[in-house]
C-alpha cells in the first residue's frame, strides 16, 4: 500500500485503510445476517431470506476483495457492488431498520474509493435526467397524496374513510413507493457519478444524495406503522392515536425533504466540499514517457503512462493537463488520445520557436523520462447542440481530435475546419480527411486560400456549437464573424495565450470565509497574490488567465472576469472567479476559502 495510491487518513477517506472498511463491513454483513434471519412469526419473512442471501453474498465480496485490494480489479468489484447495493439495502430495511446502517456504510466506501466513471454522452445524459425528473416529480405528487391520506386516516369521522384511507395508503406504499425510491436513487447516482457535479464534491448535490438515503431508512418504520393502523382500524371503535400522528408527521418530512431537494437542484447553494476542493487542487501525478514519436514537422506526440499500478484520472474531450516539465516549467496541453483509456495520456506538441522554451523542452524529452502532471481540467467541453462546426488553426488541432469520436457515435452533425502552414505540418490532417472526408476540410496556407469564416457561419441553425481553438488572429477573426455573422449560435474558443486586458484597476477587499480573514487587494496586485499572502496553497499555475487551475468560488460580490477561460456567454457569471488576473466589481468579493 503506497501513498499514491491511498492518501493520508487526513485526507478523509476509507481509501486510505479499504481492507479495513472490507473486514468491517464484512463483519456487519454477518451481524445483519443474524438479525434478519426468519424464524417463527417473524414480519415479512420472504424479505427477511432475501436479505439473509444479500448479506452472505456481501460479505464474501467483502473478504475476497480485502484479500485482493489494491489490484484495480477488486477496487472495480468493489465499487459496482456497493453501489448495487445501497438500493438492495433499502428494500432489506422493511423488516428491520438494521441495514439503513449498511446503506451509511456503502455510501461511506464508494466515496472513499472515489469511483471514476466516464462522463455520460449528451444523448445518455438527456435519457438519464428524462428518467431523474420523471421519477422525482412523481415522487413529489406521491408524497402529497400519501400526507393527504395520513390526515384523512387520522381526522376521518367515519370508519369506512378513516380505515380506506389507510388501506389506499397501504398499496401506494407496497406497489409504487418501493420501485420510485429505488429508481430515484439509482438515477441520482448515474447524473452524479456520470456528470462533472460528482456525487461529493458539491454540498447541495451531497445533501440531497443524504435526504434521499434518508427517506427509505424512515419510509421502512413508516411502512409498519401503516399496516398495524390497516390492522387497527378494521375495528369500527378504534382510532389511530399516537401512531395516527406519527404517520403523519413522517409523511410530512418526506415532503419537506423532497421539496428540498428540489429546491436545491434549482439554486445549488454553498460551495464545494472538502473533498470537492481536495480534488481541484489534488497533488501532481508521476507519469512517465512512454512512447515519442514525430506526427509532422516540428511536432510530436508523447504517450505517458502511470508511475505504478494504478489509472490516471478520466477525462473528456476538451481537457488539458498541466504538464511540470523536468526545469520546473509548467506548461498546459490539451489531452489528444482516447477518454475511455485511463492507462496512458497522449499530448501532441508543436515546438515554438518564438515561445518561452517550454515547447523546446517537452520535444527534447525522450522515451523514459519520468515528469508530472496536474489535472486534467475541461474549459472547453462539448456542449449539447443540433449542431457543430470546429475550427482549428495549427496545432489548436488537438482539443478537437477526441471530439470527433464522440461527435461521430451520437450522431450529432458536424463539420471540421482545419487550417495549417502546409500538409506537413498540419499534425493528423491526412488521418483526419481519411477517417471523415465529408466532414473534414483541409487548408495548407501554401495551396489553399484562407477559409471565409462569415460564408461558414451564414445560415448556420439556430442553436449551434461553434468551437474554434488556434492562434490569436484566428481566435479574434472568429469573434468578430460569430458576432455579425451568427448571432444564433455560440461560440467557445480555447486561446494558446493570454489576451489584452484593460479596464481600470482599484483596490478591494476580499474576505476569505472559510479562514475568518480578510484581506486588502491593492491597485498594482492581483487577488492570487493577496490570496497567497494567507492561503499558500491554493493552486495556481500560468497565472495569465488561460489554464483555469486557481479557480474559485465567489459566495457574494460581484466579480470582474479578466480571464481567458470563461466563454463570452458566461461572463456574467457570479459564482466563480479566476484571481490570477480578475479582479472586483465593488469594493468587496467573499470567497470560498
Amino acid at each position: 500500500m503506497t501513498k499514491t495510491r491511498f492518501p493520508a487518513w487526513r485526507t478523509m477517506t476509507p481509501r486510505a485503510h479499504p481492507r479495513w472498511w472490507q473486514l468491517g463491513f464484512a463483519t456487519f454483513a454477518v451481524v445483519a445476517i443474524l438479525i434478519l434471519f426468519p424464524g417463527e412469526n417473524a414480519a415479512l419473512p420472504t424479505i427477511r431470506t432475501m436479505g439473509v442471501i444479500g448479506y452472505a453474498v456481501a460479505a464474501a465480496v467483502a473478504l475476497g476483495c480485502a484479500a485482493a485490494l489494491p489490484k484495480p480489479g477488486a477496487r472495480r468489484l468493489l465499487i459496482g457492488f456497493h453501489l448495487a447495493f445501497v438500493p438492495m439495502q433499502f428494500l432489506f430495511a422493511f423488516p428491520n431498520p438494521v441495514p439503513n446502517l449498511g446503506m451509511a456504510l456503502s455510501v461511506v466506501i464508494l466515496v472513499g474509493l472515489r469511483p471514476r466513471f466516464s462522463k455520460l454522452s449528451p444523448r445518455s445524459r438527456k435519457i438519464w435526467l428524462v428518467l431523474h425528473i420523471g421519477v422525482s416529480v412523481g415522487w413529489l405528487g406521491l408524497s402529497l397524496g400519501m400526507l393527504t391520506l395520513a390526515l384523512v386516516g387520522l381526522f376521518a369521522g367515519t370508519h369506512v374513510v378513516r380505515h380506506g384511507a389507510y388501506e389506499i395508503f397501504h398499496i401506494f406504499d407496497l406497489v409504487i413507493v418501493i420501485p420510485s425510491v429505488v429508481l430515484t436513487i439509482v438515477t441520482g447516482l448515474v447524473l452524479s457519478l456520470g456528470t462533472p457535479w460528482g456525487l461529493a464534491k458539491h454540498r447541495w448535490v451531497l445533501t440531497k444524495f443524504l435526504i434521499s438515503l434518508s427517506i427509505p431508512a424512515a419510509a421502512a418504520v413508516e411502512s409498519r406503522w401503516v399496516t398495524e393502523l390497516v390492522a387497527r382500524t378494521e375495528d369500527p371503535a378504534a382510532r389511530p392515536g399516537a401512531l395516527g400522528v406519527a404517520l403523519v408527521v413522517t409523511v410530512g418530512g418526506f415532503t419537506i425533504s423532497l421539496w428540498g431537494a428540489t429546491i436545491l437542484s434549482v439554486l445549488k447553494p454553498w460551495g464545494r466540499t472538502r473533498w470537492g476542493r481536495d480534488r481541484d487542487s489534488a497533488p501532481a501525478i508521476a507519469v512517465t514517457v512512454a512512447d515519442r514519436r514525430q506526427v509532422a514537422n516540428d511536432t510530436v506526440a508523447l504517450t505517458l503512462a502511470p508511475v505504478g499500478n494504478h489509472d490516471l484520472p478520466t477525462w473528456e474531450p476538451g481537457a488539458h493537463v498541466d504538464l511540470i516539465l523536468p526545469s520546473g516549467s509548467i506548461r498546459q496541453y490539451s489531452l489528444c488520445g482516447d477518454p475511455a483509456e485511463t492507462r496512458y495520456y497522449r499530448l501532441t506538441v508543436l515546438r515554438d520557436a518564438a515561445g518561452r522554451g517550454g515547447s523546446g523542452e517537452v520535444h527534447a524529452l525522450r522515451t523514459g523520462i519520468q515528469v508530472k502532471i496536474r489535472g486534467p481540467r475541461n474549459h472547453f467541453p462539448i456542449v449539447d447542440a443540433p449542431a457543430y462546426l470546429l475550427v482549428a488553426g495549427g496545432i489548436g488541432i488537438t482539443p478537437f481530435l477526441p471530439m470527433l469520436p464522440r461527435l461521430a457515435a451520437t450522431g450529432s452533425p458536424w463539420r471540421l475546419i482545419y487550417r495549417g502552414r502546409s500538409l506537413d505540418h498540419m499534425a493528423y490532417a491526412e488521418q483526419l480527411a481519411a477517417a471523415h472526408p465529408a466532414q473534414v476540410s483541409l487548408y495548407p496556407a501554401d495551396t489553399c486560400r484562407r477559409p471565409d469564416l462569415a460564408e461558414l457561419v451564414r445560415g448556420l441553425p439556430a442553436g449551434v456549437a461553434v468551437y474554434c481553438c488556434g492562434p490569436a488572429e484566428l481566435v479574434d477573426a472568429m469573434t468578430e464573424v460569430m458576432r455579425k455573422e451568427c448571432p444564433q449560435g455560440t461560440l467557445h474558443v480555447e486561446r494558446f495565450a493570454a489576451t489584452t486586458r484593460t479596464g481600470e484597476s482599484r483596490p478591494f477587499d476580499a474576505e476569505l470565509r472559510r479562514s475568518g480573514r480578510t484581506v486588502r487587494v491593492p491597485a498594482n496586485g492581483t487577488l492570487l497574490a493577496a490570496i497567497h499572502e494567507v492561503s499558500p496553497g491554493v493552486p495556481a499555475s500560468c497565472v495569465t488567465g488561460v489554464c483555469g487551475s486557481c479557480r474559485t468560488t465567489v459566495l457574494a460580490g460581484v466579480p470582474d472576469h479578466r480571464d481567458d477561460v470563461l466563454q463570452s456567454h458566461e461572463r456574467d457569471r457570479a459564482d466563480v472567479i479566476y484571481p490570477c488576473v480578475s479582479r472586483a466589481n465593488g469594493d468587496k468579493l467573499v470567497l470560498d476559502l
